[in-house]
């Protein structure tokens, strides 16, 4: 008899656990690969992480970029990962994933490929970093509140207020939202909720903003035979020397996403949050075509 795949699952609920166990004790027979789940434990032959717990979001763009076979557990089916497992947890879907992982090690062709970002247009719910690469507000607005600190956005000014924690403006990065979600505010509503807060460059929010999109996976825009350039190495960058030695090669010449990765010897995670950061502020010059003009993002 053939032993068993360990999955280890991170972060997911006892409610899925259960649905997990459920739905491999009825395959029974139909997976070519037997699997046993370990919880809260790094050390199986695939993991499966719940990136709708904040914990598990955090932790997916490390354990994404890890040797071995990752799945995102989700409800969002806009969610960018090679491999994903949708709520709620459905029999077929899920021998389709145990399967992929199962293979996932031993496929070379898996390793060519770039994780794509999916958004809808203005009206879907988009993370922050999207809203502001879109300028869809321009005047001063609110996100948050309620079990979420207060973020404010004067993109007039070209700055931005908060008292949130790291850990909480993480969690505000990563949320989805409609446009109309945002609440404007009034001049004299502007001065209200700012009243005692740091006021900050509105630039350091969208890097920050567009460093949280990624997951490992490129922005849309960015996909295909394109070349990118900077003007100047953009100062959010020069703190991180992964991103800094990116952005040295992009003032010299146009070049392409995997010619940038193998010439700054930078993993593709560190590609992707640095490409998209400089396209959601701005910096990035695109050029699609084999010896047209750069256009800005």
């Amino acid at each position: 008899m053939p032993v068993s795949l360990r999955l280890s699952t991170l972060n997911v609920s006892s409610k899925d656990l259960k649905v997990l166990r459920s739905l491999l004790g009825l395959s029974g027979g139909k997976s070519d690969q037997s699997w046993e789940i370990d919880v809260d434990r790094e050390d199986g032959d695939a993991v499966l992480v719940d990136v709708d717990n904040p914990d598990g979001a955090a932790i997916w763009p490390e354990v994404s970029q890890q040797r071995r076979p990752a799945a995102a557990l989700t409800r969002r089916r806009d969610f960018a990962a090679r491999l994903v497992l949708h709520k709620p947890i459905r029999s077929q879907q899920l021998l389709r994933l145990l399967s992929d992982l199962s293979s996932a090690s031993s496929d070379p062709q898996l390793d060519d490929q770039w994780p794509i970002l999916a958004f809808g247009d203005d009206s879907a719910e988009l993370p922050l970093a999207e809203h502001l690469r879109r300028h869809n507000w321009d005047q001063p607005v609110m996100i948050g509140g309620d079990y979420l600190p207060e973020l404010v956005i004067d993109p007039g000014s070209g700055v931005w207020y908060s008292s949130a924690s790291d850990r909480d403006l993480a969690r505000l990065l990563r949320r989805h939202f409609a446009r109309g979600e945002a609440r404007a505010l009034a001049s004299q509503e502007l001065v209200e909720h700012t009243e005692g807060l740091e006021q900050q460059n509105l630039a350091n929010l969208k890097w920050r903003a567009g460093l949280a999109l990624s997951s490992g996976a490129l922005h849309p825009d960015l996909a295909g035979e394109i070349r990118f350039m900077l003007p100047q190495v953009p100062l959010q960058a020069l703190s991180d020397t992964a991103y800094s030695r990116q952005a040295r090669i992009l003032i010299r010449q146009p070049v392409g996403v995997e010619e940038l990765a193998e010439s700054a010897k930078a993993d593709r995670g560190d590609v992707a949050e640095f490409l998209n950061a400089c396209y959601t502020c701005g910096f990035l010059l695109l050029d699609s075509s084999a010896g047209g003009s750069a256009r800005t993002g």
